[in-house]
């Protein structure tokens, strides 16, 4: 409060103007602070002009030695955070969106006039997802992996990472400063619009500004930029870009990490069919592979982008219903379902030599589980008790002859449980 109060005093003698502050959370509420509002010029309560930083008028130039009648406003008033403000004149002197200079650069985007039809396209079919998923009667219509929670009807991140194949967020460049086209500025649109603000203009003013892409500024703004494609998605800030948008501004500041993506030849786009169900499916150096979320708006993007449009499935490839089976076994959690084809051939190659029949002893089939009492009974038990028998009963000569018999049909009973004599399957062995 004194601080706003020193820069209002300072500006008055000196007849300069201290930096405009504005907060995030406009919503609404109307703005009354002088201090709050970004605006051109206004006019402080004893008929003084104030200026906006940057700029200037000779009218409005003041000196301790000025004539009689000029003088300081009086300390309440430089105080008070809510002073008269006329609202609809400082709405007036905000500047026309296409007035403004900008000292950051503009980021520029490939100049690949199909590529960006195709990203403004993007950019306009995630509005109207936007507005699609906060439809209740149109629930269970998105796939699962872009809803998102609360306000947020489609989660930005898992949007962006269904639709662009292989990007990966996670090793990002240096972050840099500057200005990104609206139009290739992906965002949250429909959670508030100009109607919910009480002034939209300088609100626009305010958050289209150089000083959001500063470090440590209130309301920054960051995002993601695909240097590749010409295609920016904000991660701070989201909804940003539709509310500048709307009140005719072409571009916004904001901290910007570039993200690398593969290379057109890099990937292969292939229609298959599995389990009765035509897919899309893309494959990265002939070897990983995902499935497209929503062929309707990757394809056409990935082959403005240069990929070639999709073929049918060579047959070098492990089998569609193999692949289709181990996507399946892999699709946990929310993020993007991929699949190593390597590994894919190396599961075909073992499951193929499981089926190899080979010579193997009944010990070492793993679906066959002997009886152990049963066998102890039968091939211990009876032969030691012929023994004992042939002991009390019979002469010597004769109970040497039953001891040899026991003693080998045990050691047979044993020899057919051991030898490899019977033919298994090698999945079946234990």
């Amino acid at each position: 409060m004194i601080d706003k109060a020193a820069d209002s005093a300072a500006f008055f003698v000196a007849g300069g103007a201290s930096p405009a502050a504005g907060p995030t959370g406009f919503s609404r509420a109307a703005v009354t602070s002088k201090d709050d509002m970004p605006r051109s010029s206004w006019r402080a309560p004893n008929g003084l002009k104030r200026m906006q930083p940057g700029t200037s008028d000779s009218s409005s130039d003041i000196s301790l030695d000025g004539p009689a009648g000029v003088s300081l406003p009086p300390v309440d008033v430089l105080l008070d955070d809510h002073g008269t403000l006329d609202t609809p004149d400082a709405e007036a002197d905000t500047p026309a969106p296409g007035a403004i200079r900008y000292r950051l650069p503009l980021v520029a985007v490939p100049d690949n006039v199909l590529l960006k039809a195709a990203v403004q396209k993007l950019v306009e079919q995630k509005a109207q997802l936007d507005a699609l998923a906060r439809n209740p009667a149109l629930a269970g219509l998105l796939p699962a992996e872009w809803l998102g929670s609360g306000l947020r009807a489609v989660d930005l991140q898992g949007f962006v990472l269904s639709v662009l194949p292989f990007l990966h967020n996670a090793a990002k460049a240096e972050t840099a400063p500057a200005r990104l086209p609206l139009k290739h500025v992906l965002g949250d649109a429909g959670r508030w619009d100009r109607d919910d603000v009480a002034e939209p203009k300088s609100l626009a003013f305010f958050l289209a500004s150089d000083d959001r892409a500063s470090a440590g500024v209130k309301d920054p703004a960051e995002a993601y930029l695909v240097g590749a494609l010409g295609l920016a998605w904000v991660h701070e800030g989201r909804t940003r870009p539709g509310f500048l948008r709307q009140m005719g501004y072409d571009s916004m500041a904001a901290r910007v990490s570039m993200l690398a993506y593969p290379e057109p030849g890099q990937m292969a786009l292939y229609s298959v069919t599995a389990h009765g169900v035509s897919q899309i499916w893309c494959v990265l150096d002939r070897r990983k592979l995902r499935p497209l979320l929503a062929p309707w708006i990757s394809v056409p993007l990935l082959t403005a982008y240069g990929v070639a449009a999709p073929v049918a499935w060579p047959t070098s490839f492990p089998a569609v219903d193999e692949v289709a089976q181990m996507l399946a076994t892999a699709r946990t959690g929310k993020g993007p379902v991929e699949v190593d084809l390597g590994k894919v051939a190396a599961k075909i190659a073992q499951d193929a030599s499981a089926e190899t029949w080979m010579p193997v002893s009944l010990l070492q089939v793993g679906t066959w589980a002997p009886r152990w009492r049963y066998f102890m009974a039968t091939f211990i038990g009876l032969p030691s008790l012929l023994l004992v028998v042939a002991a009390l009963a019979l002469p010597g000569a004769i109970e040497a002859a039953a001891v040899a018999a026991s003693l080998g049909f045990a050691g047979g009973a044993i020899g057919a449980l051991a030898a490899p004599w019977v033919h298994a399957r090698r999945k079946h062995l234990s």
